[in-house]
């Protein structure tokens, strides 16, 4: 017996060897990987303008419902932040045939990942139920689109702006939690619609009124604003039935034409540093680059993953696995629908000097076109000078309460093409 298991214990060793020596290590071409990636689907639109996209999966008899509406935080008007979030809330507290939570329905027929979001672009609701109760929760969504305003009260009102309020302060409370605001006001010019956060401001959220629902909601909660997206164990006969029996008889509501914007630019660069009692010194590095529907904007994701974020990113084996003045980098592409939101951020490791990780996140970038008048656009070979914005947290033994004191230090440079094109090591 003993030889028999020291022979498998030295089948075990070896054979995982000779296989992997015979695995080639040409990496697949990239346009052979994205023709592996076929999710199919199939679109319809009602009458009232509701587009439905219907993926069918029946490996679970589970269907994913979910409801994106054209509207986000960057169609708000002045004097009206943080209303399409507080408007979410609202769909959640329920309608006229269905009063009392929505919560409480979806969870009673099994349903999983329930929520709902808001961002710039767009708010959107969705569930995870089983196929039987499938149209139980498609007449929820429907009775919530068509008709929510019934049960809408001065009271459910004031207590989701309550709720909402508190999201607020449990975000603005947490390390590092104030620096998007500065950061959006820096790199967005005055009136523009993504200068303001999703979550909005106190007095704006005070002054929300009954007739501000009313009117959001009229303006647009219609069904040619929305996509329902039905995915899993389901069919497209079967959905335009039940799409067309719960949907079918809510009227259009106006046309929405989501708010206009530039990729703006900055006169100068800006750099700021921020104080507050916080465990570690962050660095920030943003730009605003072109939108979701922009040629740029994959190849900028990508990039985002090269630089930092990974086990083999490059600001990660400078900083975290290199010099190790770093405990954490990442980047990223935040891509909206009008502009973009290129980030780099650096957790500096405690008791490391935050300059060396200042001095490679800022190479010998150009920041201006030949002609002297910066460019708007990614080109093959010039960059860019996009608005940008470069922000820092230091410790401070201060109370949190304290004002934050801002400084202006030194201007930098912007992110240029050749980080997508080259992406060569970054180096002080």
């Amino acid at each position: 017996m003993r030889r028999v298991l020291t022979f498998l214990f030295a089948v075990l060793l070896v054979a995982p060897g000779a296989a992997l020596a015979q695995i080639s290590t040409e990496a697949a071409p990239v346009a052979e990987l994205v023709e592996r990636v076929d999710i199919p689907y199939e679109r319809f639109t009602l009458d009232n303008g509701l587009t439905v996209v219907v993926h069918e999966d029946r490996k679970a008899p589970v269907v994913a419902v979910s409801i994106w509406y054209n509207v986000g935080s960057k169609d708000e008007p002045q004097g009206q932040t943080g209303f399409a979030h507080l408007f979410e809330h609202l769909m959640f507290a329920g309608s006229e045939n269905a009063p009392g939570s929505y919560f409480n329905y979806v969870r009673g027929m099994g349903a999983t990942d329930l929520n709902g979001t808001t961002w710039f672009d767009r708010t959107n609701y969705f569930q995870t139920v089983p196929t039987p109760a499938l149209e139980q929760a498609l007449y929820l969504e429907s009775d919530r689109m068509g008709h929510l305003l019934g049960a809408v009260s001065q009271e459910r009102l004031d207590n989701q702006r309550g709720v909402v309020q508190n999201e607020k302060r449990q975000g603005d409370n947490q390390p590092y939690g104030l620096v998007y605001y500065q950061m959006l006001e820096d790199l967005f010019p005055e009136g523009h619609p993504y200068r303001h956060s999703t979550i909005g401001s106190m007095a704006d959220l005070d002054a929300a009124s009954m007739d501000d629902v009313r009117q959001w909601f009229t303006d647009n909660y219609g069904p040619n604003n929305a996509v329902l997206v039905l995915a899993g164990d389901i069919d497209t006969a079967t959905a335009r039935t039940l799409v067309e029996r719960y949907f079918g008889g809510i009227p259009a509501g106006p046309v929405n034409t989501p708010a206009a914007a530039d990729v703006p630019t900055l006169d100068a660069p800006i750099n700021r540093v921020m104080q507050d009692r916080v465990a570690n010194v962050r660095l920030y590095r943003t730009w605003i680059v072109p939108g979701m529907l922009d040629d740029d904007a994959i190849p900028l994701s990508v990039a985002g993953s090269v630089l930092g974020g990974l086990a083999s990113s490059r600001l990660d084996n400078e900083l975290v696995r290199g010099d190790q003045t770093a405990t954490s980098v990442s980047a990223s592409m935040q891509a909206f629908q009008r502009v973009g939101m290129f980030s780099v951020t650096v957790n500096v490791k405690p008791g490391e000097d935050a300059t060396r990780c200042r001095n490679v996140l800022t190479p010998s970038w150009p920041t201006s076109s030949p002609a002297g008048r910066p460019p708007r656009r990614f080109s093959a070979s010039q960059p860019t000078r996009s608005r940008t914005a470069s922000m820092a947290w230091s410790r401070s033994a201060a109370s949190a309460a304290r004002p934050r004191p801002w400084r202006r230090a030194s201007s930098m440079p912007a992110i240029p093409r050749s980080i997508v094109s080259s992406l060569k090591p970054m180096r002080a």
